[in-house]
């Protein structure tokens, strides 16, 4: 009878004997992953690696993943730890190895564009968002909205029409006048058109 108690525990033991190895390798793949992970996005020091290293990333955290499923259904399996945070460890590893794939990453980043909207918001046919965007391309020095802010000087909105010509008396840093005409010639003056 006490041979029989016994032989549960030595199975266990010999069961977790691969635990040791397994916490070695969990490390060295989850350090080699978090360095390609950081590594493969952008340069670092200067030196960036190829496109095709942003699968590597994934590839050793899903490794990593699978490695540590076992190591932990093995350590609750045995009671050795509680079976509710190693199912919330795998579940969370599981969403971690999601947001690495390079496909997640091009959903999550922003959008590289270098359109600018304030044109288009110039010409909205609400003169709130036309008097706004004519506020905001006062504080844009490149002159490239003048024109449209000279457009803006004949505007139906009284608002819009006092906002176009206090961006332009700002840009210019003079006062050419209420009307379209003084200002088109100073904007030709200062080569902000042609």
């Amino acid at each position: 009878m006490g041979e029989s108690a016994a032989d549960p525990k030595l199975r266990v033991r010999a069961g977790l004997a691969f635990v040791p190895l397994l916490r070695r390798a969990l490390y060295v793949l989850l350090v080699a992953s978090a360095l390609f992970t950081f590594w493969s996005g952008a340069a670092v020091a200067g030196k960036s690696l190829p496109t095709w290293t942003q699968v590597v990333a994934p590839t050793l955290f899903g490794i990593f993943l699978a490695i540590f499923t076992v190591y932990r259904f093995a350590l609750v399996r045995a009671k050795k730890y509680p079976a509710a945070m190693g199912l919330f460890q795998v579940g969370l590893g599981a969403l971690i190895w999601v947001l690495l794939l390079p496909s997640t990453r091009h959903k999550i980043a922003e959008p590289a564009s270098t359109a600018d909207d304030l044109p288009i918001l110039l010409s909205s046919p609400d003169p709130r968002v036309r008097a706004l965007a004519s506020e905001v391309a006062g504080y844009r020095h490149e002159g490239r909205y003048v024109p449209a802010l000279i457009d803006r000087l004949d505007d139906p909105d009284p608002r819009v029409r006092d906002q176009a010509h206090a961006a332009l008396v700002r840009l210019a840093g003079t006062d050419a006048g209420e009307g379209a005409a003084p200002w088109r010639a100073l904007a030709r003056e200062r080569g902000w058109v042609r």
